[in-house]
């Protein structure tokens, strides 16, 4: 893939969404571990990394990420729609941890339970990009700085 061509400059922005993605979570996880803020502001973090997700995840659909990742490599079909399955799941999850931080608010182990619960989808989100970045990797024989 030529870098002035249109597909790479759209991984480029889909890898720097990736980034600023992984930032936000390291920004969330530091919150919930130091309790460094008000619960308002923990789920305000929360609530921003699901709207996040959701622009990310429709950026990856819109600017064809995956679709010429597969006339490269028809054999990723599978594994390409496996990731595009998870989309919205993993969406799902990030409201549904928002809705549970915020109406958990006034329990005492708010704190632990948040960070568990967020530290899980956290795992899975991250598992989910890196096989993204794999895939890209596989298919057009590149590295290009993944999540490893």
């Amino acid at each position: 893939m030529h870098p002035d061509s249109p597909e790479f400059q759209a991984y480029q922005a889909i890898l720097a969404g990736h980034q600023e993605l992984k930032a936000l979570l390291e920004r969330i996880d530091q919150v919930l571990a130091a309790r460094s803020s008000g619960i308002g502001e923990a789920c305000h973090l929360l609530a921003q990394l699901g709207d996040q997700l959701v622009k990310h995840f429709a950026l990856e659909e819109r600017e064809g990420y995956f679709e010429e990742a597969v006339l490269h490599a028809p054999q990723l079909v599978a594994k390409v729609n496996r990731l595009l399955a998870q989309h919205p799941k993993m969406c799902t999850q990030a409201q549904s941890l928002v809705a549970e931080a915020t109406t958990r608010s006034g329990h005492q182990d708010w704190w632990d339970t948040t960070r568990t619960l967020f530290l899980s989808f956290r795992e899975e989100l991250l598992r989910h990009e890196r096989a993204e970045d794999r895939l890209l990797q596989e298919a057009y024989n590149l590295d290009i700085g993944s999540h490893d």
